[in-house]
């Protein structure tokens, strides 16, 4: 049963909480987030949490275990407006919580996201995710993303970069 969920944008009071989300998941990623040349994921949650473009969406619980350190995050996107042009956002981050998978709690959460890209005026939606990601390329191909491109051995011998994009209907 899926749990009652509120979908919203972050602040910097959000930093601790969404920090120990990505370092939670880092391992579902390739490379890990934490091994990225990008100073790591301390550094991105600062940085996304500091720039007037990029902010990440959580799905929390209503009502979360007292006992639980994410106090009911349970699925969280980051995306980045105005990432190319003026009308374009790129989901740099999309994960669901390990003990929270299979409820469609990701598809909720996307959703919304793209319901609120929109109403910032996104006509465009990129992403990307590795070859060996199957469950990932099903989530994204059933949302509606097409491939645009892939980079060959990006990640790795046989391991490619598979770009989506996605153009958002405006709604009447």
């Amino acid at each position: 049963m899926q749990p009652e969920l509120v979908i919203r944008e972050t602040t910097q009071d959000d930093f601790c909480r969404v920090l120990h989300f990505i370092e939670l998941v880092d391992g579902d990623f390739y490379p890990p987030l934490s091994q990225r040349g990008d100073g790591g994921i301390y550094e991105r949650v600062r940085t996304s949490l500091a720039t007037s473009n990029a902010n990440y969406v959580v799905a929390e619980m209503t009502e979360p275990e007292p006992s639980d350190g994410l106090q009911g995050l349970v699925a969280m996107a980051g995306c980045t407006f105005k990432w190319q042009q003026e009308d374009d956002a790129y989901i740099n981050f999309l994960a669901t919580h390990p003990s929270y998978r299979k409820y469609g709690i990701a598809e909720l959460l996307y959703r919304q996201l793209e319901e609120m890209l929109a109403e910032k005026g996104v006509n465009r939606v990129y992403l990307c995710t590795w070859s060996g990601n199957r469950a990932a390329m099903r989530f994204y191909e059933k949302l509606g993303f097409i491939v645009y491109s892939i980079v060959l051995n990006d990640r790795g011998n046989g391991i490619n970069t598979l770009n989506y994009r996605k153009r958002l209907i405006a709604k009447q």
